[in-house]
């Protein structure tokens, strides 16, 4: 996943060419989470014969929870329109086993950020909306979302309690707030376990800003890209199909926290034209 900048991958069965599911970095977090903290203790160190249960087959971190996207792998027809894919991404799907069965050709997986880039290379794809409308007219920033209803981290947390939280609310980045300011000081995503080994991985129990630190892309990490009610759909098709984000937070006038603008959010906004 480190190496090809991705964050699934498609796995294949024992004894045939047919992919059985697709495991993402969720489903590696949750590993890493039940192997971490046991009977609610945070461990001071993951430096132990755990850690090396990194080195388990792939198959110990595929899911059996009917809850997990991972478990219901959602499947396409090449062939068929794209509509109930689209439906599907609108409702938390984040990726899509594309099968042909008309012709000889490998499955392949598509993504909300395809969509995404497609949308931003093809305006024209969205004739129905206004890409110069701010989120707030477009309805992706209402107050239905309070401020206190955004679950965030805070930088006096280790990593892995963040991570702990992000993963009993099934997300897959979480803003980290200074816990005196509550202004946005960074992000905390799954994407960040890209790369993690039995060195590395006892870097989770660090404060959070120092695990982020440690990061190759510290820098971007712990200066993200915000946007406000009044930014327009436009420039956020632009930023997040060219920073590679699935999500923007959107803050106020104090800097603080007050949503979130999701890959879902979007789609579900294109299936409304």
């Amino acid at each position: 996943m480190e190496k090809h900048n991705i964050t699934s991958l498609p796995i294949y069965s024992h004894d045939s060419d047919n992919i059985v599911t697709i495991v993402n970095l969720i489903d590696v977090l949750n590993y890493i989470i039940k192997e971490a903290v046991a009977d609610e203790k945070l461990p001071s160190t993951l430096d132990s014969e755990k850690s090396h249960n990194l080195n388990n087959p792939i198959e110990v971190v595929m899911t059996l929870d009917a809850d997990r996207e991972s478990y219901r792998m959602f499947k396409s027809d090449a062939n068929e329109p794209l509509l109930p894919t689209l439906e599907a991404f609108s409702k938390g799907i984040h990726r899509s086993l594309v099968i042909d069965y008309t012709n000889n050709i490998p499955p392949y997986v598509l993504t909300q950020t395809d969509i995404l880039r497609y949308a931003n290379a093809h305006p024209e794809s969205l004739p129905g909306i206004d890409l110069n409308a701010s989120l707030e007219s477009l309805g992706l920033v209402e107050p239905k979302v309070e401020p206190n209803k955004v679950v965030i981290g805070r930088d006096n947390e280790t990593a892995l309690n963040v991570y702990r939280r992000m993963a009993e609310k099934s997300l897959t980045g979480i803003p980290i707030i200074d816990h005196n300011t509550h202004q946005l000081i960074g992000t905390l995503s799954v994407s960040d376990l890209r790369g993690l080994n039995y060195t590395s991985i006892n870097n989770l129990v660090f404060p959070v800003l120092d695990f982020l630190a440690t990061l190759p892309n510290s820098e971007a990490i712990l200066n993200p890209i915000t946007v406000t009610k009044e930014t327009t759909l436009k420039e956020v098709l632009k930023i997040m199909s060219e920073k590679h984000l699935h999500r923007l937070w959107v803050i106020g006038d104090d800097k603080k926290v007050t949503n979130v603008v999701s890959l879902t959010d979007l789609i579900s906004l294109f299936l409304k034209i």
